[in-house]
This record gives C-alpha cells, structure tokens and sequence, in this order.
C-alpha cells in the first residue's frame, strides 16, 4: 500500500506546518506556491498562483490523495477576498487533481458569522448575510464540501505564536492598547491549528473522516481587555486601555464554541491564552 499523498495549495506557515508533520508519519506532500524555494526539501514543490487558471496548470499530472486549502484573501477589500477564497475554490475544483481527492481540509474563518452582541456561536449558528469578505469565504467552504467527499472545514479564530514577537504582544510592549476592549476575542495558536489540521487527515486516512463544519478556536473567548491587562502583566508595562487606536482582536463580538473539534477527539495543548504566551514573564 502507497503512503497517502497530500496536495497543500497556498503552502504557507500553517501548510509547512502541517505538512512537516505528516511527512514524519510517511506521507508524501506536494505544495503550491508562489514561491517554491520556500519551501522544506522534503516536498515535491510547485510554483503557482491559486488564483488563476494559469498558475494551476503545474498541477495537471499531480493525483493527490487529499487536499489542504489555506486561502488568503488576494486583497483587502471584497474583489480580492472572492478571487482569494470563492474563485480560486472554484478554480481548484476544475483541475484534474481534484479528480483523484478522497479528502481534504479547508481553512476557513469565524469571520463568517453574523453574531455580534458577545453570545455563543458554533457549527450550527447563523452566517452573516451582509458582509462581501464573509460572503465569499462562506461560498467556498460550500464549493469545497460539495466537492470533496468526507471534506473537512476548519472556521478558524485569530492565529497567534505565543512570541514576544507576535502582533499582540509586540504591540502591548509598545503600550499600545485597544480602544474596543470590552468585545470578546478569540484565537488558537498557530501549533493548535496546525495539529487539529494534521488529526483530520490522520482521522481520515483511518477511515474516520471529521466530515463538515468546525469551530476551530480555543476554550477561553475572552474581552480583548483580559486578554491585554494580562499581557502587560507579564511583559511588564503598565496597562492603559484607549491609549491609542487599534483593532485589537477579530471582527464582531462572539464566543466560539469548540465542543465539536474536542468531541472529535482533539486535544488543544494550548487550551488559553495565558497557556499559549506562557513564556512571556517580564
């Protein structure tokens, strides 16, 4: 019996991570990217921009046994997040390496929900309607599960490293601070995700595929104000909330439930946030 061979298109930091780490249970990984020299030797890499028909064609003689899809949007306003996520669904779909997939794993976003007063949502919870960028995420997790048999799609929270690096932490030692504090935010750190991912395909190849939808997000949605009083805690700076503008956290106000993910079987080894930035004491 041949090892099971995973296509990963968009391969960038989640992809890698994955595909590392089926590589060391004996799978063959092949990767799309725009570009390959990026990429660890260990895969079969291929230059390509998902976005178009032309960037696909180096695909054309690849028979991959699963797929894993990381979109990103190909801009930031809404034509860029339909070429980035529902047209390049749909052009992945079309190509004949979709012909041999008995599998796949789409990264997905919480973006896509419409709930915005602070209250729980999961699998089964409304989608926002009036929002383009969700518009198009949501049209290609629908191109996806109609395609794929015993598909997979990850909504995914905010990603973070736990690093003194990272986004948040970098900007909370600056003293840079949310002005929108009292939303709740939520995350996975970036090995979680990359795990959950990796289980899916283990899961499938055991012929006990997650089929659907799954909230993929830690135990502990939080006010962006916990999450940055603790921070600056730990990093040593004095907490001081509105003290410039700033995000601060994902768009809308909701708490994702991940009962689903942990029903699976999925362990989270960074279950929280003070968990995932444990290695940032002043």
């Amino acid at each position: 019996m041949t090892n099971p061979h995973l296509l990963i298109v968009g391969c960038g930091d989640i992809g890698t991570r994955v595909g590392c780490g089926l590589s060391a249970h004996g799978w063959h990984i092949s990767a799309l990217r725009r570009r390959p020299e990026k990429l660890p030797d260990m895969f079969q890499a291929f230059a390509g921009d998902y976005t178009t028909g032309e960037g696909l064609v180096s695909l054309a003689k690849v028979k991959p046994d699963y797929l894993l899809f990381t979109p990103t949007p190909a801009s930031r306003d809404a034509q860029g997040y339909r070429r980035g996520f529902s047209g390049a669904m749909g052009l992945i779909a079309e190509t004949a390496a979709a012909e041999s997939l008995r599998g796949g794993v789409l990264v997905s976003s919480t973006r896509v929900y419409a709930e915005t007063s602070g209250n729980w949502v999961d699998e089964t919870s409304a989608l926002a309607t009036n929002d383009p960028f969700a518009s198009a995420i949501i049209e290609a997790e629908k191109i996806f599960l109609a395609q794929i048999s015993g598909a997979t799609v990850f909504r995914a929270s905010g990603l973070y490293d736990g690093s003194p690096q990272g986004h948040l932490a970098s900007r909370i030692a600056q003293g840079v601070f949310s002005q929108t504090g009292a939303r709740y935010s939520n995350r996975i750190h970036r090995d979680d995700l990359a795990t959950a991912i990796e289980f899916a395909f283990l899961q499938a190849e055991a012929n006990n595929p997650l089929d659907g939808i799954f909230v993929a997000s830690d135990d502990l949605p939080a006010p962006m104000s916990d999450v940055e009083r603790w921070l600056a805690e730990q990093i040593g700076v004095p907490y001081a909330p509105g003290a410039a503008a700033s995000g601060g956290g994902e768009r809308g106000n909701r708490r994702c439930d991940n009962s689903r993910l942990k029903a699976a079987g999925f362990t989270f080894r960074y279950p929280d946030y003070r968990a995932g930035y444990g290695g940032l004491k002043a």
